[in-house]
């Protein structure tokens, strides 16, 4: 009987010892490849926020120049 419950759990430890190993190599590798696509989103992030500078700071010129084309506009209208 002991020897039948210990073939078992020998069996057992052995499975489980396969299927622990191989979710550790699987959960490193999905670790790996996040660590890669947050690298990648985080260039992607300086990216867009670069962009959205360069672009915010030409609105705020072509808003300034409107307002000073508005602006020589009134003055030429009220000497007109």
């Amino acid at each position: 009987d002991d020897k039948a419950v210990h073939e078992q759990l020998d069996c057992w430890c052995k499975t489980n010892d396969k299927e622990k190993t191989q979710a550790i190599a699987v959960g490193e590798a999905k670790q790996s490849e996040l660590e890669a696509f947050l690298g990648e989103a985080v260039a992607k992030l300086s990216e867009l926020q670069a962009k959205h500078d360069a672009t915010l700071d030409e609105v705020n010129k072509d808003e300034a120049a409107l307002q000073e084309a508005s602006a020589i506009r009134m003055k030429d209208n009220k000497v007109f």
